[in-house]
């Protein structure tokens, strides 16, 4: 069993990191993999508007979730989904979490990791301090799940 592990600079524009996304998990899939993993904020990388990204997606307005089924049944590829902003499922107006799916080659959610260690530090760069805690809510809990190449 092959899986692939993508690197991409992602950058604030949405569509134009899916459409990168879709071309190196077809090289993926054309090489063999049945498993992909994208990169944390694959898709949304530097954007200010966490939130309203997340609610988009959670109330099937957005185009990541969506994109994301999609890819996965027509590569008949299981992804991990990098992270991406989503409220806690049936709370479109919560917090978002830095959220990391699991979708299989028919395009379900067979699992969801909400990051528990946001990266919170201060550092002496020209920013100075970085937060993920100022948009991300702590995930509750470790999740483990069964793919083609294992757990």
């Amino acid at each position: 069993m092959k899986a692939a592990v993508i690197q991409m600079v992602s950058q604030d524009d949405v569509l134009a990191n899916l459409q990168r996304a879709a071309a190196l998990l077809e090289q993926a899939a054309l090489g063999g993999a049945r498993l992909a993993v994208l990169p944390e904020n694959f898709a949304a990388m530097g954007r200010k508007d966490a939130a309203a990204i997340g609610r988009a997606e959670a109330m099937g307005d957005g185009p990541i979730l969506p994109w994301l089924k999609r890819t996965a049944r027509d590569l008949r590829l299981w992804i991990v989904a990098g992270t991406l902003p989503l409220p806690p499922v049936g709370q479109p107006e919560a917090k978002a979490h830095a959220c990391s799916l699991l979708i299989d080659e028919h395009g379900e959610v067979v699992a969801r990791y909400d990051k528990l260690h946001l990266f919170d530090v201060d550092v002496t760069d020209n920013r100075g301090r970085y937060r993920e805690s100022d948009d991300y809510a702590h995930g509750a809990q470790v999740v483990v799940a069964q793919t083609p190449i294992g757990k």
